[in-house]
């Protein structure tokens, strides 16, 4: 998921081989229409127009800036505070991944909506949803007991 948003955040409209189907989530998510890449079939479409969506490629580096920092975020709760200097740490990271479970289960909810458009698209969000409901789980497991 890091790899994707940061992709999304330093260079959005770029097909990375490492990740499968890349260029249907690329094409599905509209980023080929503000940021074609040099030479495509929508470089050649898009050219002219892809300035007038600048405020989509804002929103959608800010959308990923927001995912990577909530990942980063997740890991120094797991790691770093969980400790602490006065041995409260636990009870810190509770209080955090109750938050952090509520705002997983509305990204999943939001996720979900799209699932059914994603499918006209050939772009299978099963995997995103089942790794994201996993680790909704596993955080509400460990914050609220």
């Amino acid at each position: 998921m890091i790899l994707i948003c940061g992709r999304d955040l330093l260079f959005p409209g770029i097909v990375l081989d490492i990740i499968p189907y890349d260029d249907i989530y690329l094409e599905w998510t509209g980023s080929f229409i503000h940021s074609p890449p040099l030479g495509s079939e929508e470089s050649i479409s898009h050219s002219i127009e892809s300035s007038f969506f600048l405020g989509d490629k804002f929103i959608s580096q800010l959308g990923a800036l927001y995912l990577v920092i909530g990942c980063i975020y997740k890991f120094a709760t797991a790691y770093y505070i969980r400790m602490g200097k006065d041995m409260t740490g636990e009870m810190k990271c509770k209080i955090i991944w109750r938050v952090q479970t509520l705002g997983d289960a509305l990204l999943l909810l939001l996720i979900r909506l799209f699932a059914s458009a994603a499918l006209t698209a050939s772009f299978d969000l099963r995997w995103h949803l089942m790794c994201l409901a996993y680790e909704m789980f596993i955080m509400g497991l460990y914050s609220f007991m």
